[in-house]
């Protein structure tokens, strides 16, 4: 594997922004050591899945096995792509995903993905 090397933009006093290449491992390390939760869940469409959601998953499933006392979850679910998944029905859809499996205040969502995916889960996100 790669080294990540992570380039951190300032906003406002604060490294908002982190930019590089081969970032999952850093993504996985940063996302459960700075965001406690009892679960997190990846949320991307088909098109982004086929090539990260993989690589996201095992990251994860590692990273986690170093957590010490309770283990988190991390689930993923995968929406079609395009405009048409950024509306009410897809909002429910995810919303159901998300109470199917028992989903708390505490759970951590990450959208990976572009504009509808950043749309879709930051709308579900603050509702």
């Amino acid at each position: 594997m790669a080294a990540t090397d992570v380039f951190k933009v300032s906003i406002l006093g604060k490294d908002s922004i982190h930019c590089g290449f081969h970032l999952i491992p850093y993504i996985a390390k940063t996302v459960l050591t700075t965001l406690a939760s009892s679960t997190y869940v990846l949320i991307t469409d088909t098109n982004v899945a086929n090539f990260h959601l993989k690589s996201f998953e095992q990251e994860f499933d590692a990273a986690l096995q170093k957590v010490s006392g309770a283990k988190p979850r991390f689930l993923s679910y995968v929406i079609p792509p395009g405009e048409t998944s950024k509306s009410r029905e897809g909002k429910a859809d995810v919303e159901d995903f998300l109470l199917l499996n028992r989903c708390t205040r505490d759970t951590v969502i990450l959208a990976l993905g572009g504009g509808v995916i950043g749309d879709l889960v930051g709308f579900v996100a603050a509702t």
